[in-house]
């Protein structure tokens, strides 16, 4: 086992580990943790729902996991150097990341 496929093994079940460790604790209590919230003013609190970033959190732990797994299991029967490949895949998922979870997205929307 090369060096990535190493590191995407760590990456992928730390993100699994991660969400199912939000999983278990309540989305209440979860959403405590999302730090760009609680240095709003309350105005600001208002427009925006924590909740919806524990949602996308989830979504792109699940998505780091698949990735990961899968780049893992394809370089180890097909090629190494799809782990590399991967590698770049997941560190892409953590830079799109950023902005998705971010107060930006996490508007509350009126009709």
């Amino acid at each position: 086992m090369d060096k990535f496929q190493r590191g995407i093994v760590v990456i992928a079940f730390a993100s699994l580990a991660i969400y199912v460790f939000i999983s278990m604790v309540n989305i209440e209590k979860s959403s405590n943790w999302i730090k760009w919230y609680h240095q709003m003013n309350i105005e600001e609190q208002k427009k925006y729902d924590p909740k919806i970033a524990i949602c996308r959190l989830k979504k792109v732990l699940v998505m780091i996991s698949v990735v990961g797994i899968a780049g893992f299991l394809l370089s180890w029967f097909i090629k190494p150097a799809i782990s590399i490949i991967t590698f770049v895949i997941i560190i892409a998922i953590f830079a799109f990341s950023i902005s998705y979870i971010g107060p930006k997205n996490c508007l509350i929307v009126k009709k």
